[in-house]
């Protein structure tokens, strides 16, 4: 997988962005991200500036989303 084929999620607690499957972003939340975080919001793609461009890219995520 691409870092495309993610959405952008955010830790409420602790504001560190985490990447989310896309073709699961449509779900309720809570949703659960790549590295197996929980994550109560999920706003735009993870390639842009809510994800990879956010001041705190959940390293993990960023590990995995790379493929």
């Amino acid at each position: 997988m691409s870092p495309s084929d993610h959405a952008a999620g955010r830790d409420q607690e602790t504001g560190r962005a985490h990447a989310v499957l896309a073709e699961t972003a449509d779900l309720p939340a809570p949703w659960a991200a790549i590295c197996g975080a929980s994550v109560g919001v999920v706003q735009g793609r993870w390639n842009g500036p809510r994800g990879l461009g956010s001041a705190d890219p959940c390293p993990d995520c960023v590990r995995l989303s790379q493929g």
